[in-house]
């Protein structure tokens, strides 16, 4: 599993309008293709790439939540996805040390749950 820097821009309601669209929404881009990204503005976003996959953990300490979407080029939206809503909910899927864990193994620990 490989760690990447990826652009990750926020689609304007301005750029919406023009595009015919009424959104705002984070876009990952890479490769050439643009991905429909689960989160807000404020959480720290990290990408890893496996294989043919995108994995996006989401990770919000402030409003307690994480959240892991795959997605499989170019398919815009996630194939597949899991979200812990709260500290129960991370503590009783990862441990209670998670915080101290590298995102890549909370990656590997949440992909488990996906299947």
């Amino acid at each position: 599993m490989n760690q990447i820097t990826a652009v990750i821009r926020l689609l304007t309601y301005q750029e919406s309008l023009e595009a015919g669209l009424q959104i705002t929404a984070l876009i990952l881009e890479h490769q050439g293709n643009n991905y429909h990204l689960q989160g807000r503005t404020t959480d720290t976003i990290y990408v890893f790439t496996e294989g043919l996959g995108i994995y996006v953990l989401t990770v919000n300490k402030g409003l307690s939540y994480i959240g892991l979407n795959s997605y499989m080029a170019p398919e815009p939206d996630p194939i597949n996805s899991i979200y812990l809503h709260n500290c129960q909910e991370i503590t009783e899927t990862l441990g209670a040390k998670w915080e101290n864990m590298k995102p890549v193994t909370i990656v590997q620990k949440l992909i488990s749950c996906l299947y």
